[in-house]
């Protein structure tokens, strides 16, 4: 099975080569928020088992325009129902096209219609009286503390993979100015110069995309989240992440002081935590 989370890897080149080019004029565009529709059902699709009583919930990595739906496929969990949770960028892909210069401030409000989705996934499903698990990688990693920061806990266990608390601030404000940067070895950020050519669909696309995580990157999740008690999070992270960086000795000690489960995967990279046995690994201990 062909998984789609890894585009963060994906588009690091991108961003590396766009990191080379002479900043572009920005165009000012009239941007007007992705509105939601009444029907929650739009939001969200499934497989699975339907009938049961025990929902994981799924959020894209990225962020893209297409959502994700193959995560559990070979996970046998045939006892649960599986929901793949569409963000603004996948209901509305106009986020991400090339014909809208998406700042920072329309980023962030799209942003948080990310998170208003997947908290009414969540509600929607809870009030059908079942269980509900939230996971997310790297994109979908980094909304999930945005969902717990500003909504109660409502999940009954989290999963997060491959995402950050603090990302410096020189990391969100070089995306913001549509420079790419990554973590060497996990650790240092470091600009890289790529010389292959890209389109200019490509690359107005990968603006729209740093932007969007250059609106959560700004949050300190060490500060909004201070308050949470984090028992039912298990946060897992690769030591040589160079999308997003391994955690740092801060962010895991936030964690373990409010009680959530660390998984730290040896000389793992962005994608390993997603590959087997770890997923399966991952997905036992949030189900167990």
């Amino acid at each position: 099975m062909k998984i789609r989370h890894l585009s963060l890897i994906s588009l690091l080149s991108l961003l590396l080569f766009i990191s080379s080019c002479k900043k572009d004029e920005e165009i000012s565009v009239s941007h007007e928020v992705t509105q939601l529709p009444s029907d929650v059902t739009q939001l969200f699709k499934e497989k699975g088992n339907l009938s049961s009583n025990k929902v994981i919930l799924y959020s894209n990595g990225g962020p893209d325009k297409e959502l994700d739906t193959g995560y559990f496929d070979d996970l046998q969990l045939s006892n649960y129902h599986e929901v793949y949770v569409h963000q603004s960028n996948t209901l509305n892909p106009d986020v991400i096209g090339a014909k809208l210069n998406l700042t920072v401030e329309q980023a962030i409000r799209e942003n948080a219609v990310s998170v208003e989705i997947l908290q009414k996934v969540a509600e929607h499903f809870k009030s059908e009286g079942k269980e509900v698990y939230i996971v997310g990688h790297s994109f979908g990693a980094i909304l999930i503390p945005a969902l717990i920061a500003k909504h109660k806990n409502i999940a009954k266990r989290y999963l997060i993979m491959a995402g950050r608390l603090d990302f410096p601030d020189k990391l969100w404000q070089e995306f913001n100015e549509r420079r790419g940067y990554y973590f060497k070895d996990g650790v240092t950020l470091t600009s890289q110069n790529f010389s292959q050519g890209v389109s200019e669909t490509e690359k107005n696309e990968t603006y729209a995309r740093m932007r969007l995580q250059a609106g959560f990157g700004k949050n300190r999740y060490t500060t909004l989240l201070k308050d949470k008690d984090l028992s039912n999070v298990i946060y897992a992270y690769g030591q040589k992440d160079e999308p997003v960086g391994r955690l740092t000795k801060n962010e895991v000690d936030f964690l373990t002081s409010k009680n959530a489960t660390v998984i730290e995967i040896p000389n793992g990279g962005h994608g390993s935590m997603i590959d087997l046995p770890y997923r399966t690994n991952l997905t036992s201990e949030l189900l167990k």
